[in-house]
């Protein structure tokens, strides 16, 4: 039986919103005449007409920046960092109150560290190291010394961390400035960022829909230009699925390329399910992406983090164009939106000289009954555990997506699940070999964002989890009513193809942003990136 709860949970949740807006300064809050109309769907434009942001600021926090060029500016001296700091801070406030996507706001803490990296610029000529000044945010499961890691769960609230997190350290040893952490799943394991602790973070892109999870409130920061880097994690999905929500960057690495030691545990520490988690970065290009990878790297992880492999992405990478096998579909039929951003793809890709050969998978619909298994062994007990400290309920996103009522696993049943992993593995490394391909080109997932709630279904993403291969998020296109119709020539494969087709609605996700995914082979992450930069290049035109 768990102890009865000192305090009413609504009551404690009501407190924790009211500490995290105070965190706000007055003068960033929206009144009601810059708001935007009821029914908005795009917030990102508000950040332009609510008048709270400089024309300066307005161009620091924009599309002309990614981090990298940012970082470069202010090497430069074309800004300082205390300038790029209140700017971010400022966009992420009015982000927020649109979108609900910050937990823990250090804006004053992120300030005072600005007007130090300042001084040293200013004494020194120098820059710290390559992130000098540049404002970063974290998933809520990692730890700022002084700063709650709720992770979601009522249970945690009070508790400020006493140290902060090792991969952390190495960023803001680096000149990062951490303004915030962002919303995630009550329980981490949903693809919807919702918890009642901090509510529901709605997708700046369209409101109406998801922001996707369990990065969710990093997606949608990223999305609103809230901050110019973030980091998230990624069991099954949990970066890739809010990068392709919201329409940007994101990068899955392969385990042991990037430290995730001292991280915040959602589950029981020291669990091993087969399936690990590892964290990566959320942003605006993919060279940012490898920025905070080669960051990470230079630090020599592997010598405070026991999981972190040396010499994987040290290895000198090759110009090349590679060989790209394509999945069209697997397990279930893309909504009309992503079979036509494959499409057209696979065509500028062939058109660029690109050699692009089918690639059939192991079906994704399998592999994710193996993981969803493998990420219950306990029935949630976990979790289940510490929503009863404070007798919250579970979120329904958190129902809908299907764990909750999976039943505990046996010691020999894990180790026969872990065994039928082991053969999808297999089964995947023999495809790679047969065609023959450098890189995956695949969708991102079966539709764009959804409604919310709606994104039950990480099979595309999952799939790369169980086999531990890296994965980069790349936009590419929006959904278009005109260009995708609802398919009336389409027949489902199954109940479950079916029910996936049915949530297609060419009105409600106009607009929605289309992504792709690149895939590379295990432990190639530095080869990949290079790739996908490449790949980029050719789909989108940057340079």
């Amino acid at each position: 039986m768990s102890a009865h709860p000192i305090q009413p949970w609504q009551d404690l949740a009501a407190a924790k919103k009211a500490e995290r807006d105070s965190r706000i300064p007055s003068e960033w809050k929206l009144k009601s005449d810059q708001l935007p109309p009821e029914g908005t769907r795009d917030l990102r434009s508000v950040a332009d007409t609510c008048g709270l942001l400089t024309d300066k600021e307005l161009e620091i926090t924009g599309k002309g920046y990614d981090a990298t060029s940012l970082s470069a500016a202010i090497a430069k001296g074309k800004y300082s960092a205390v300038e790029v700091t209140t700017a971010f801070c400022k966009r992420a406030a009015v982000g927020h109150q649109l979108c609900n996507f910050l937990t823990e706001i250090m804006f004053a803490d992120a300030l005072e560290q600005a007007k130090k990296l300042d001084e040293t610029f200013q004494s020194t000529g120098k820059v710290v190291g390559p992130l000098h000044g540049i404002p970063m945010t974290f998933k809520e499961c990692f730890h700022f010394k002084g700063y709650d890691s709720t992770n979601g769960y009522l249970s945690r609230v009070g508790q400020p961390a006493t140290t902060t997190s090792p991969l952390a350290q190495v960023l803001q040893a680096a000149g990062a400035i951490v303004i915030s952490k962002t919303n995630v799943p009550q329980t981490m394991l949903v693809a919807e960022a919702e918890n009642n602790v901090f509510g529901r973070t709605k997708n700046p892109v369209d409101s109406n829909l998801t922001s996707g999870g369990s990065s969710g409130g990093e997606g949608a920061t990223q999305a609103f230009r809230g901050s110019a880097v973030g980091i998230g994690t990624d069991v099954g999905g949990s970066i890739r699925i809010p990068a392709a929500a919201n329409g940007v960057y994101g990068y899955k690495p392969s385990f042991g390329v990037i430290p995730m030691i001292g991280y915040s545990y959602s589950g029981w520490a020291g669990s091993n399910t087969g399936i690990p988690a590892v964290t990566g970065p959320l942003g605006h290009s993919v060279r940012d992406l490898s920025l905070i990878a080669q960051v990470a790297r230079r630090a020599e992880p592997w010598r405070f983090d026991p999981a972190v492999i040396p010499n994987i992405m040290e290895i000198p990478t090759s110009s090349r164009k590679p060989i790209v096998g394509v999945i069209h579909r697997s397990g279930l039929t893309p909504h009309p939106p992503i079979r036509r951003g494959i499409e057209e793809a696979v065509a500028k890709l062939k058109d660029a000289g690109f050699e692009v050969r089918n690639f059939t998978p192991p079906d994704f619909l399998e592999i994710r009954k193996i993981t969803e298994q493998l990420f219950t062994l306990d029935a949630l007990s976990y979790q289940k555990k510490e929503l009863a400290k404070t007798g919250e309920p579970p979120v329904s996103s958190v129902l809908n997506i299907g764990f909750w009522d999976i039943p505990r696993k046996s010691q020999e049943q894990a180790w026969q699940w872990n065994t039928k992993k082991g053969e999808v593995q297999k089964q995947m490394l023999d495809e790679w070999q047969r065609v023959g391909c450098d890189i995956v080109l695949a969708p991102a997932g079966p539709h764009t964002a959804v409604r919310p709630g709606d994104w039950t279904s990480d099979i595309y993403t999952v799939a790369w989890n169980a086999v531990d291969y890296p994965a980069v998020i790349v936009p590419f296109s929006h959904a278009d009513p005109e260009k995708d119709p609802v398919d009336k020539d389409f027949k489902p494969i199954h109940e479950a193809d079916a029910k996936n087709q049915a949530l297609y609605d060419p009105e409600l996700f106009k607009g929605a942003p289309v992504a792709l995914q690149i895939v590379g082979p295990r432990l190639g992450d530095a080869q990949l990136l290079k790739d996908a930069e490449l790949v980029d290049s050719v789909l989108n035109g940057k340079s």
